[in-house]
């Protein structure tokens, strides 16, 4: 049990650390989660595609290729991607947010129960997005501020498991 403890208090202190290095360098945090985003549109483009392929939803092309396109740009520019980023992620949300009101719709007229829960996310997913596009220094800021917080409480938490073990 001492050995998971000690996981423990080296896993908060490294998320803390992690959370203090992103709320004392937000820009080069930035950068730095636009690597990850790169891969995760990547990664999104190429889930579009399976959809594309499994189940014959060409609106999924589009979003697919803009998803690829976007992370690999993100990836071979992380100074452009750090200045593009809320652009690109309040991009993501407005066409996200049609697809999802879209698909709602489509849920509604074929009588599935609970689809306006969807197409509340469509609303909620279209204004974050236009929100970015209003203010994108604060918008990437404030994302790296929530990330700073979130790392610190994590790590926080994790050692106050550790001291649970015993």
């Amino acid at each position: 049990m001492q050995k998971i403890r000690w996981n423990f208090y080296i896993t908060g202190g490294i998320l803390i650390l992690l959370g203090a290095l992103t709320f004392f360098y937000p820009l080069e945090a930035i950068m730095t989660v636009g690597l990850f985003i790169g891969c995760g549109l990547v990664a999104s483009g190429l889930n579009y595609f399976s959809g594309f392929y499994f189940f014959g939803l060409k609106r999924f092309i589009a979003l697919g290729l803009l998803d690829f396109i976007a992370g690999v740009i993100m990836i071979a520019q992380p100074g452009i991607s750090a200045f593009f980023m809320p652009y690109v992620i309040g991009l993501w949300f407005l066409l996200t947010g049609i697809s999802r009101m879209c698909a709602a719709f489509w849920l509604g007229g074929a009588e599935v129960r609970g689809w306006w829960y969807m197409l509340i996310d469509g609303i909620a997913l279209i204004i974050f997005a236009f929100a970015m596009f209003a203010a994108p220094l604060i918008s990437s800021i404030s994302l790296m501020m929530l990330l700073a917080g979130i790392l610190i409480a994590s790590g926080v938490l994790s050692i106050f498991e550790g001291r649970l073990v015993r």
